[in-house]
């Protein structure tokens, strides 16, 4: 519905913001691809979407990274307002130093981002359990046990 509306405004020679339109469709036709590639890129390559060890939480996305328990403060569960839903997800805290070098580091966009996450939900990096087989809620104890050890 909102790629048509994105189209519907970049066709429309009295709507004065194309612009817009482009934006719309690009950004809900790159979100429809994501879950598909990830599903694709989990059964060519075996590798599951996030892997737990004792001392960082490696995760397999559209961007793959790694989450070391000596650099986090602590993990909770929050709820993001999408669309009609409230979205679970499990934020990662991360100590203060640690948060300032993964901004300093990151790319525009990528500040960008980790500054509207961390005003959504506290947290600029989030994990989820879509399309996995764990509860949120048993991935979080899974972490805090991992963090208490570490």
């Amino acid at each position: 519905m909102f790629v048509y509306i994105g189209v519907m405004m970049f066709n429309d020679p009295f709507f004065s913001h194309k612009l817009i339109g482009i934006i719309c469709v690009l950004f809900f036709v790159v979100a429809l691809l994501i879950v598909p590639y990830q599903t694709i890129k989990e059964r060519l390559t075996h590798q599951p979407y996030m892997i737990i060890t004792d001392k960082c939480v490696i995760v397999n996305g559209f961007k793959s990274f790694v989450v070391n328990f000596s650099d986090v403060e602590s993990f909770e569960i929050v709820r993001i307002a999408m669309s009609n839903t409230r979205q679970k997800f499990i934020s990662i805290h991360y100590k203060p130093n640690v948060e300032m070098q993964k901004m300093e580091d990151a790319s525009f966009f990528g500040r960008m981002l980790r500054k509207l996450n961390s005003r959504l939900s506290g947290a600029q990096e989030h994990l989820t359990t879509d399309g996995t087989s764990m509860k949120l809620q048993d991935l979080l104890d899974l972490l805090n046990e991992r963090l208490k050890r570490a």
